[in-house]
């Protein structure tokens, strides 16, 4: 009996063994095929890869690679897969087979042809925005007009990258190809690149069901970070191994919801507080009546929007649908990108709200279970003022500025101009109000270089070029009348993000208020959205921000000069503890 259950025992062993490297194989696989797949989409200079679909190219492509059982099934998957619209590529079990003399990418009449490669400012291939500051373009033609050239820089003929795509698996692909006015040399074979389109158009790219379409998509999300996010300098990141992870979630995922998620969990490591997910098929945005946050380490009620429930500001929840809120948020925290705490927090606080419209969350407050219906939309549950402005006593104004126009500041200007101190509100969102900054400039803005987009031709961010530079449209300049020989505060916290950073970097940068509450989202720069197969769009940060004297930005944000933080007691009274402290540093001489 006991020599019957060793042998049972021993067979299941070697069938979750042979299993588990059947799937790691898989996922192998795939990591070989989205590399390359990087490599020719964003550098690979050839006419026929600048045509196709590259969204379904993705599927199918990984619909066929990851059959592959040994590594020449690998090498002649991808021989099979990228010859047609890149003929120049090559594979290899050896870094050393290559051998460029032999490789035939030069035409017999080369005097009457142009040369052609990839500039990247940013990227813009495949990308919603295809204009400033972000562009790809495909130059044709070394040392003509410079106006074709998205910035003064041309790669030699002859240069190529090698890279190891696999294990022992190599390929070499030319960064610049010749050109007649017809196409790119070498050309493809005509009767494969034609099956490679028909098959193409047949691809499905709208069923989330499919695994290939889910495969497809995180080769997509991983070769746009992986090429042209700008900050893996300071972010502790594998992005690999973030890969791996995303490619085995795909075989568990069934539904939208679930490939949502694996694509949240995917991009949350690179702490870029722009990257944000969604799909239209997906309605889970809906919240209850109440809003709360962390104070004190406790999971504290701010503010009911609903008088039917017995729940008041101040109200400690203890369990959220029988769960440990610690344990609950946990596990949403790690759905979120973001680059500070604060930012994290912010959109914590509503991710973990939110649901289908009319479900229902039990909350735990004071030993009483109470179910709570999410009907409302995000914007209708809020902890921001209501107020634009206020007249808090004869010496100090109070400047909402989520709220206030810049029409207002203007008509305000002449009282502004009277009083001795103004408190300006930055908790949130600018609302176009920036020009105000203008008044507590006493010198026009200096700045140059805060905003910087990176100059790509290389892939793997290796060897960049540089960086086009650039400052808010319309500099800064000081106007009167002139407000900053006031006593201004600024209040500001983890929400401000963005826009909101840009503002206050000149309040930072030029040292114009007494900062206080808690650090900003530590995310700034335009956003660059992309969308993928089955309805998915993604934004995040395509460019680098620094702070006006050049130091990081990233993940550190404006700091505060007085930190403050929430109190229970404070939320139960319904008091602003942060307003507080400003009104309070304007009475101070």
């Amino acid at each position: 009996m006991r020599i019957r259950i060793y042998k049972i025992g021993a067979i299941i062993f070697l069938f979750l063994f042979f299993s588990c490297k059947k799937e790691n194989r898989k996922i192998d696989n795939i990591l070989t095929f989205a590399k390359v797949y990087g490599y020719v989409k964003y550098f690979h200079p050839s006419d026929e890869a600048s045509e196709i679909d590259w969204n379904k190219f993705s599927i199918y492509g990984t619909s066929q690679i990851e059959k592959c059982k040994t590594q020449e099934d690998i090498v002649n998957t991808l021989y099979q897969l990228f010859k047609p619209i890149a003929p120049s590529i090559e594979f290899a079990t050896k870094k050393s087979a290559f051998d460029s003399a032999s490789i035939k990418i030069t035409p017999k009449n080369k005097e009457k042809a142009i040369l052609t490669f990839w500039q990247h400012l940013g990227v813009s291939l495949d990308m919603e925005y295809k204009n400033q500051p972000y562009e790809s373009r495909r130059i044709k033609g070394k040392n003509q007009k410079k106006a074709n050239l998205l910035f003064d820089y041309e790669p030699e003929f002859g240069e190529n990258i090698v890279k190891e795509i696999g294990d022992g698996i190599y390929c070499w692909i030319p960064m610049v190809l010749y050109s007649n006015n017809q196409i790119t040399y070498p050309k493809a074979n005509e009767n494969k690149l034609n099956k490679v389109i028909e098959t193409l158009k047949k691809t499905n790219d709208t069923n989330v069901e499919d695994l290939y379409l889910r495969l497809g998509n995180i080769v997509n999300v991983y070769n746009v970070f992986q090429h042209f996010y700008p900050y893996f300098d300071v972010v502790n990141v594998n992005w690999e191994k973030e890969l791996e992870k995303a490619i085995e979630k795909c075989y568990f995922d069934s539904t939208i919801s679930d490939h949502l998620t694996t694509l949240e969990q995917f991009t949350a490591p690179l702490k870029d507080g722009h990257i944000y997910i969604s799909n239209n098929s997906i309605q889970n945005y809906y919240v209850p009546p109440i809003s709360w946050v962390w104070i004190e380490n406790k999971l504290v009620i701010t503010k009911v929007f609903d008088n039917e429930y017995d729940i008041k500001s101040g109200d400690i929840v203890t369990k959220i649908d029988n769960n440990n809120p610690a344990d609950f948020f946990k596990n949403i925290y790690g759905e979120i990108s973001a680059a500070t705490v604060g930012w994290l927090n912010y959109r914590a606080n509503l991710k973990s709200l939110q649901g289908e419209e009319n479900s229902k969350i039990v909350l735990t407050i004071n030993n009483k279970n109470i179910e709570l219906t999410r009907s409302f939309s995000p914007h209708h549950v809020t902890d921001n003022k209501k107020i634009d402005y206020q007249k808090i006593d004869n010496d100090t104004w109070y400047l909402n500025l989520d709220l206030i126009e810049m029409d207002t500041i203007n008509w305000l200007l002449p009282q502004l101009e009277q009083c001795k101190s103004i408190i300006c509100d930055l908790r949130g969102y600018p609302k176009g109000n920036h020009d105000f900054i203008n008044h507590l400039m006493s010198v026009d803005d200096t700045t140059e270089a805060w905003m910087q987009v990176p100059k790509i031709i290389y892939p793997d961010r290796e060897r960049i070029i540089g960086f086009q530079n650039y400052n808010w449209i319309g500099r800064i300049k000081a106007k009167k009348p002139y407000l900053g020989n006031k006593k201004i505060v600024f209040i500001t916290n983890g929400q401000a993000i963005s826009y909101a950073e840009s503002y206050m970097g000149y309040i930072e940068g030029y040292e114009l208020a007494t900062i206080i509450g808690q650090p900003t989202a530590g995310t700034n720069g335009n956003v660059n959205p992309f969308t993928l197969p089955g309805g998915f769009i993604i934004s995040w940060t395509g460019m680098k921000v620094l702070k006006h004297d050049g130091s990081q930005h990233h993940g550190i944000g404006i700091l505060p000069d007085i930190y403050l933080e929430k109190t229970i007691k404070g939320i139960k009274e319904g008091r602003d503890e942060f307003l507080e402290k400003a009104i309070e540093l304007t009475r101070n001489e």
